[in-house]
């Protein structure tokens, strides 16, 4: 009987993974599922010119949330903030479906992006929570290995939709695959955090309100800026305002969470924790150089080598296999050797071995060489976002755990959108450069059939007019991989500045006034075992003791 018993618990744990891990990956696939699909909608609801809000809406109630869903968690539960999450996620997501104006579809992808921001956080919180900390570098490596698979095969399944059903199932595809994760998070997830016996007064009371206003005002505004740049200019008020305006909420949102929030929704103790800096700035570093690769690799296949929309996606593979092994690798090495600092150098060095190998490829480069370096790229993807994660959930204070992870996520996010905003305007600029220098009856045939702008017109051209047009849009892509590159390097001294934590290792006896506050997060079943060890003796113990404390938890 107890058998039994045990395989069903067994059964339950993987079943809440399941459910966790797949509304992940319907939230992480919308981030690209929808780029094919984007001209069609808004030429079939008559408004061309609303084009760009139908990404900008979900991204500013994306990014935003993730800053936020931590901290609420720890208020309101780990379970409430999931599958309210999901509830939004499924509801913007049938709204899109099934309006027929644009007005409904921008309503429905900011629902969308309210829940997905949510659903992101909460995914690698509860991993956390649920995983026994032995085995937790798997779950971890598995939630990576799901974002990074949804954002590669988005353009596919969304360019299959377009072509082969209609661009309404992109949503009704969310509607589907939300409301299955939805039901399984209702029936089998159990609350990881104790509210016992606190009241929704109180839970409010530790609202952090004006905290939570200006970190929204901040990142909306920010976003804003960086969208109406590149469609108006950065020298225009559309761009100007909202950064003047993104700046005053930073200052403002600084001095509110270190002189008037009782309980900051942002903690400024946890930002200005040196190691948990160090890894947060390594984390946007990669956020902007990971958008670079899943963006102008496929353009690069397109416009250089003359793949298809498919065959360039397709072309991805060798970049997410290597994401994949290296991810789940360094997942079941980290019990043996746990020094995280260790996997982010080595990534960051294959990082920028990766962008820097860029430079040699032009129009003639074989697919062999196209598929070595962004596997290099891939490789290093995988083996630093998780064990960077693993680098601040190390360093920062337990009863910030949630706030820390969901903080991670949002300098990763925010850095993509950050990277789509310049790298677009980079290679813009750089393009015009480039055509600049052309031929003149080159450059009239180019215009004549568009190929001066869209790279998709190349192979319309003449034969024999294809090859310098061909050769400019290698050369200006090579001018924007030196974003990445730099920013590469930047991530290098990053990870060798990083603190050399050790995976599983107790934090720091916390101070008496710390001590007294009362934890918002779940126990961490390992810091009931520390205290009954000595100091030498305070990681990955007792794990029979552990198992059985995520069991009741699960």
């Amino acid at each position: 009987m107890e058998a039994i018993k045990e395989h069903w618990d067994l059964i339950r744990r993987f079943s809440v993974i399941f459910g966790i891990m797949l509304g992940m990956f319907v939230t992480a696939l919308n981030t690209t599922v929808i780029a094919p699909a984007m001209t069609i909608i808004a030429t079939d609801l008559g408004s061309p010119d609303q084009q760009a809000w139908i990404a900008t809406a979900y991204l500013l109630a994306f990014v935003t949330c993730q800053a936020l869903a931590g901290k609420f968690s720890d208020i309101f539960g780990r379970k409430p903030i999931l599958l309210f999450g999901l509830f939004l996620f499924v509801g913007g997501s049938l709204v899109s479906a099934l309006t027929p104006s644009m007005p409904g579809i921008i309503a429905g992808r900011t629902i969308q992006g309210l829940g997905a921001g949510c659903n992101m956080a909460m995914s690698f919180v509860l991993v956390v929570d649920l995983a026994p900390i032995k085995i937790r570098p798997r779950f971890q490596s598995a939630l990576v290995v799901n974002f990074g698979l949804a954002n590669v095969v988005g353009t596919l399944i969304g360019g299959v939709f377009v072509d082969r059903l209609s661009w309404r199932w992109d949503f009704w595809f969310n509607v589907i695959v939300g409301g299955v994760a939805f039901t399984l998070d209702l029936i089998l997830l159990k609350e990881t955090v104790d509210l016992k016996g606190v009241s929704m007064k109180a839970k409010m009371k530790r609202i952090d309100i004006m905290g939570t206003l200006l970190v929204i005002g901040f990142v909306c505004c920010l976003l804003l800026a960086l969208s109406w740049g590149k469609m108006y200019g950065w020298g225009s008020g559309h761009s100007i305002g909202p950064f003047v305006a993104a700046g005053v909420a930073f200052i403002v949102l600084a001095i509110v969470e270190t002189r008037v929030a009782k309980e900051p929704v942002v903690p400024p103790d946890l930002l200005l924790n040196r190691s948990v800096a160090i890894f947060y700035m390594y984390v946007f570093c990669f956020g902007l150089g990971f958008v670079s690769t899943l963006y102008y690799g496929p353009i690069m296949f397109q416009a250089v080598f003359g793949a298809g929309s498919i065959e360039s996606g397709v072309r991805l593979v060798p970049y997410m296999s290597c994401l994949i092994v290296s991810s789940v690798s360094s997942g079941m090495m980290l019990n043996k050797f746990p020094y995280v600092k260790f996997y982010i150098v080595i990534g960051a060095i294959c990082n920028i071995v990766g962008f820097g190998l860029f430079y040699t490829v032009n129009e003639y480069s074989n697919w062999g060489q196209q598929a070595c370096y962004i596997m290099l790229c891939g490789f290093s993807f995988g083996l630093s976002q998780q064990n960077c994660l693993f680098g601040v959930q190390t360093c920062a204070p337990k009863k910030y755990i949630a706030v820390a992870t969901s903080l991670n996520q949002f300098f990763m996010m925010l850095s993509c959108a950050i990277g789509v905003a310049i790298c677009d305007t980079l290679f813009r600029e750089f393009l015009k450069e480039e055509f600049s220098s052309l031929d003149p009856s080159i450059l009239s045939i180019a215009a004549k059939y568009g190929a001066d702008s869209n790279y998709l017109y190349i192979r319309d051209m003449p034969s024999e007019y294809q090859q310098p047009v061909i050769h400019l849009y290698m050369a200006a892509l090579h001018k924007v991989f030196t974003l990445p590159l730099v920013v590469a390097g930047i991530a290098v001294i990053c990870a060798l500045c990083a603190k050399n934590v050790k995976y599983g290792a107790n934090k720091p006896p916390q101070s008496s006034t710390a001590q007294q506050e009362k934890p918002t997060t779940a126990p961490d079943p390992q810091e009931d075992i520390d205290l009954k060890q000595d100091d030498t003796n305070r990681t990955l113990d007792n794990e029979e003791i552990e198992e059985k404390k995520q069991a009741s938890i699960v």
